[in-house]
């Protein structure tokens, strides 16, 4: 009994033997393609820039910072311009202008009459400079000491193409302390007095042009 015992063991023993001798290992490759590579430290180094996301800082990039400080504003060059007084005069129409209502634009202001030579002379080049420069943001308001109906004939026989205001009173040349004409001053685009010029000599309206031209391309 005990030998057929022993025997059934072994007999149950050797069938599990053959039963697991069955089940086969995965090949090598299979196992291989299922691990990840090993790099070398050298090319993990040369990796990308495009992979990594950094950017070398060199000519072609440049720190935020500078791009910010190179967009800052300058400095306002008319900080120690006094302010020009307003006023407010009719033109030869009848409608109102204020020196107020130009602000943001380069103003010419200019005291004349009809009777003073040097002022008959800077007008033909005033008309000029404001055929010139209007587009850009450039006004001349001539400011006529003289009787209406004297101005309006000079406007119209000289061909006047800028705003003409009659100040017989002199409404506007006492805040400014007239007491020569003409008298030409040229304002900022935040209503300063950038230059103040008085009589007129062949070669000074050169001379107001590169202030105009000056004052037109400031920016504050």
């Amino acid at each position: 009994m005990k030998f057929a015992k022993i025997t059934g063991v072994m007999i149950i023993l050797l069938i599990l033997v053959f039963g697991l001798a069955g089940c086969k290992p995965k090949p090598a490759d299979e196992d291989k393609a299922n691990l990840v590579p090993d790099v070398p430290m050298s090319q993990a180094a040369q990796t990308p820039d495009s992979i990594t996301g950094q950017v070398e800082v060199g000519e072609s990039a440049r720190p935020e910072s500078d791009a910010e400080s190179s967009s800052e504003p300058e400095p306002d060059p008319g900080k120690n311009r006094k302010q020009a007084p307003d006023f407010t005069l009719a033109d030869l129409s009848g409608r109102l202008h204020s020196l107020a209502d130009f602000q943001g634009k380069v103003v010419l202001v200019d005291f004349w009459a009809t009777w003073c030579g040097p002022c008959r002379k800077e007008i033909p080049h005033l008309v000029k400079l404001y055929d010139t420069y209007k587009s850009k943001g450039f006004v001349i308001l001539g400011v006529g000491l003289d009787r209406q109906s004297n101005i309006a004939k000079f406007a119209a026989d000289n061909k006047i193409s800028y705003t003409v205001l009659v100040d017989e009173k002199s409404v506007a040349a006492r805040p400014y302390g007239v007491s020569g004409i003409p008298r030409t001053l040229i304002i900022d685009k935040k209503g300063r007095i950038a230059f103040d010029h008085t009589g007129f000599a062949p070669g000074m309206e050169k001379e107001m042009e590169a202030e105009i031209k000056t004052l037109l391309a400031e920016e504050y």
